[in-house]
């Protein structure tokens, strides 16, 4: 097993580094993509922002960096070097590919994957949209990465790791701080909670057994609760710790809080992306702009909390993964980046698979959107026959194919609570 893990990390990383020398110009085209790069996410404002970081020079005062002092901090050490930076960002990759091998071990007992667990390392290695992710250069892959690392921890019950790295999430995008509760969700229920006595000499010593049990298990859900208030100062605590580092690197200058986490949250820059925040108020009256994008964002925050609460006890992980697409889906500058990263958390419902509905449906809709979404931007930009009407039309198939995605999975954990555990796939449910 070991050896076949190794085997496909290291074709991965073969496989980044032989296109990225192969096709030494695909890093500049991609990071021009919309489609890969967006304002907070461009390894060409990246890499401004490092020179004038390593010049002492101000970083935030020209409105082109919207990274964190933290990272830029760190890819300064590589100098400018191009293969130390490709074979960083491959690394990177590759330990997210590792990150989910050791998830569905975890997971092994309960998720009949009938494959071998390095096959979700292979799919998400070879998966197009995460390949060219890694060769554009996005720093979305940072916080992939933290992600998986958050979740991996709290799986193993590793409070403060899990909160260390999800606080570091959050400071690449802001928005990785409302996975707080689901990740808190997904710790380690090491309690049972009903009581079967394996032998029952009278009515009144099974009662009182069953009482012995059931104050054990209250005891155990007050321990268990502890624990996710824990990691969530935690998590709370090291974001802060981050932000205070973050301001000592900015040459003890606030103004990164404003080039980054609240140029994520307002959508100040309205840059053409495969989002649905840009074209909406390009349109809109300038009076209710601030308006509208606080309800864009209470809306972001509800869906996530309501799915977190409502699959709290019965699909706790598979509602993290539905946040992580939530987010994806309706975040301001949304990439292909983040929806890779979605799509290598799929084979994890593989038990629900055949509850979905529409799955032919919402797969062409996605492949449909992908592909169009470059040729209609070209139209636009370009040669100019279209306009952003087009390019926005392709946004709205996939958002349309991200939520089809997202709809189908929270019917079948439904599903799979009605049919309580014992899946009876040809049974007909109008309503549950």
């Amino acid at each position: 097993m070991k050896g076949s893990v190794g085997a496909v990390l290291l074709a991965g990383i073969a496989l980044r580094l032989a296109t990225t020398l192969v096709f030494p110009t695909l890093q500049q085209t991609l990071d021009k993509s919309v489609e890969f790069s967006t304002p907070i996410t461009s390894f060409k404002s990246l890499r401004e922002g490092i020179y004038l970081l390593n010049n002492d020079l101000p970083v935030y005062d020209g409105g082109v960096v919207h990274h964190s002092p933290m990272l830029l901090a760190i890819l300064s050490i590589f100098n400018g070097s191009e293969f130390l930076v490709s074979l960083f960002y491959t690394i990177i990759d590759s330990l997210i590919a590792l990150n989910l091998i050791h998830i569905l071990n975890y997971f092994q007992n309960s998720i009949n994957f009938n494959n071998p667990t390095w096959a979700i390392g292979l799919l998400y290695l070879f998966n197009p949209l995460s390949l060219l992710t890694c060769i554009s250069r996005s720093s979305t892959i940072f916080n992939n990465l933290f992600i998986s690392y958050s979740i991996y921890f709290a799986l193993n019950n590793n409070l403060l790791l899990a909160s260390i790295f999800i606080a570091l999430a959050s400071n690449i995008s802001i928005y990785s701080l409302l996975l707080i509760l689901p990740v808190s969700f997904i710790i380690p229920k090491n309690y049972s909670s009903t009581y079967s006595p394996t032998h029952s000499h009278s009515a009144s010593i099974d009662s009182n057994k069953k009482k012995i049990s059931n104050n054990n298990n209250a005891n155990k859900i007050s321990k268990l609760n502890c624990s996710r208030l824990r990691f969530a100062i935690f998590a709370l605590l090291s974001f802060t710790l981050l932000i205070a580092i973050s301001f000592i690197i900015n040459n003890s200058n606030w103004n990164f809080i404003y080039a980054t986490f609240w140029m994520d949250l307002s959508s100040s820059k309205n840059f053409p992306n495969l989002g649905l925040w840009w074209y909406f108020f390009i349109e809109m009256f300038d009076s209710f702009i601030p308006f509208y994008k606080t309800v864009f964002n209470l809306f972001i925050v509800s869906i996530v909390l309501t799915i977190s609460i409502r699959f709290n006890s019965s699909q706790p992980f598979y509602s993290l993964i539905l946040s992580i697409g939530w987010i994806t889906l309706t975040k301001p500058y949304p990439t292909l980046g983040d929806i890779s990263f979605f799509i290598g958390l799929i084979p994890f419902f593989k038990p629900l698979f055949g509850y979905l509905k529409y799955p032919v449906i919402s797969s062409l809709l996605f492949l449909h959107a992908i592909l169009l979404s470059p040729i209609f931007y070209h139209i636009w930009i370009d040669v100019g026959s279209g306009n952003s009407n087009f390019f926005y039309a392709i946004n709205l198939v996939y958002a349309l194919s991200v939520a089809l995605i997202i709809t189908e999975f929270c019917w079948a954990m439904l599903r799979c609570e009605y049919d309580k555990g014992s899946p009876n796939y040809k049974a007909k449910v109008a309503q549950i």
